[in-house]
């Protein structure tokens, strides 16, 4: 292993989970995966990858207050990623333009990629808000 963190991606279905997550910096999640701090995500959106996170923590189901506890349960997710560190792209960079090029975009959603991918994707986006 390289010791670096891992990067991955995350298919966002929904225009009020985009917000959620650009606005509360979190985003909750079905798929398992090593969600550890200091991890990259990137997210796709459609057909286009529209920003990357830095996790800083995930919260257990059982550690969520009751109301987003039943919120996870009703929709068949298991923790909430809180992001320390968010980047938008504007605009979005297609999918089709990087090296996932040749991947659905539908099945994108968990895959990771190697840090060298995540480099080529982040020089694609010529701005970005950071928040």
């Amino acid at each position: 292993m390289s010791g670096e963190p891992p990067i991955f991606i995350l298919r966002i279905q929904k225009d009020e989970l985009e917000r959620q997550l650009f606005g509360l910096h979190t985003f909750y999640v079905g798929i398992r995966r090593d969600w550890s701090r200091g991890a990259r995500v990137f997210f796709v959106r459609k057909d286009s990858f529209t920003g990357s996170g830095t996790v800083d923590r995930v919260v257990a189901l059982d550690d969520l207050q009751e109301q987003e506890r039943k919120l996870c349960v009703d929709n068949n997710w298991y923790a909430k990623i809180v992001f320390s560190r968010l980047a938008r792209f504007l605009p979005a960079v297609p999918v089709q333009n990087t090296p996932a090029s040749d991947q659905n975009p539908l099945t994108l959603h968990g895959a990771s990629m190697p840090g060298s991918e995540a480099l080529q994707i982040d020089r694609l986006a010529p701005a970005k808000i950071i928040s």
